[in-house]
């Protein structure tokens, strides 16, 4: 049986002046000491938010 590779994301509101910060990870990419490496995409308003997440969920990216 082949392991999924697991796509997560999380969602943070206020991080110093960014309203709406995405973190998300592929489930490939990695550190050089083996940890998970997050990718970070931030937002001023939650249209864009709302429709960056809707592109993840549809990419099988997993709320976390």
């Amino acid at each position: 049986m082949i392991a999924q590779k697991k796509k997560f994301y999380n969602v943070m509101f206020n991080v110093g002046k960014i309203k709406y910060l995405v973190n998300f990870h592929n489930g490939v990419s990695k550190h050089s000491d083996g940890s998970a490496f997050y990718d970070v995409r931030a937002f001023k308003n939650k249209k864009n938010l709302n429709a960056f997440n809707k592109s993840l969920e549809s990419k099988g990216y997993v709320y976390k």
